[in-house]
């Protein structure tokens, strides 16, 4: 955090994506909306994050103004977030029902959460067609277990959300759809993130392979079909997807270490 000091009012401005808060989080996604200029962007979101009167705001001279927009500079780069900002979200249509979110860094979500939602955010990335969002969302955000008050205390985790499965998938999207764009742009964000921090933790899993030009899809099938011991069957398979998505990204990357020390050793002929 920096720490800013206008006449009397002291004042704290982020300087990363993980030291937003919700609402700064939600400033953010409203202007990344709109279509303005660099500078009125940063200059809008010193105004906001600094949350003063139009009194002490004019206190503030040209030169320090500049140099703290130039703090926000953070927001314009790669989206290191990985901080769960957007712990609920309500149905607009249904305002009883409130679907809940993954943690911090999708710490106790499953692989194959992780897949579905990977899958969603490449195609919006592509078509940014809105129903690949809707989806996304869908994916991370569920609705809480029955009778969870009772069951958190005879369980490890402490991800509340129901189990996810594919055949609900689109019909929950539908009621997405109708959330606020604001809120499904910080969850998309969040995301983003998320997929930025896993090549840093895991950069064995990312690192191209000679034979990714032949069989680009498969490499990432072929890394988790080792996890289950070469087996193709839908239980083995199914075990690897539904474990914990850190815990497939550390056998992910093992074996991936392995791989890289086997060709050093017995190197392929083109």
């Amino acid at each position: 955090m920096n720490q800013v000091q206008i006449g009397p009012l002291h004042r704290s401005l982020p300087s990363s994506w993980n030291e937003l808060s919700y609402s700064q989080l939600k400033q953010v996604c409203s202007l990344f909306n709109l279509k303005i200029t660099t500078p009125y962007f940063k200059l809008s979101l010193l105004y906001k994050f600094l949350n003063i009167k139009k009194k002490h705001w004019n206190k503030i001279s040209p030169v320090d103004a500049y140099f703290l927009c130039e703090s926000l500079n953070f927001l314009l780069e790669d989206v290191t977030l990985t901080k769960a900002l957007v712990k609920t979200i309500r149905s607009p249509r249904f305002p009883w029902i409130r679907y809940h979110g993954p943690g911090d860094g999708m710490a106790e979500s499953t692989f194959a959460e992780y897949t579905k939602a990977q899958v969603r955010y490449e195609q919006y990335s592509l078509a940014n067609d809105p129903q690949y969002l809707d989806e996304l969302v869908a994916v991370l955000f569920r609705r809480k277990k029955y009778f969870w008050f009772i069951k958190r205390h005879f369980v490890e985790t402490s991800d509340c959300r129901q189990r996810f499965f594919d055949r609900t998938l689109s019909k929950r999207a539908k009621s997405m759809s109708h959330i606020d764009p604001t809120i499904k742009k910080a969850i998309l964000l969040y995301f983003s993130g998320i997929q930025k921090s896993l090549p840093e933790k895991f950069p064995n899993v990312y690192k191209a392979r000679p034979d990714d030009k032949k069989d680009k899809k498969g490499s990432w099938s072929t890394l988790i079909i080792s996890l289950a011991d070469g087996k193709t069957d839908d239980q083995s398979l199914g075990r690897v997807m539904n474990s914990n998505l850190y815990n497939v990204f550390l056998g992910l990357e093992q074996r991936s270490i392995e791989y890289f020390e086997f060709l050093k050793k017995y190197p392929q002929n083109d």
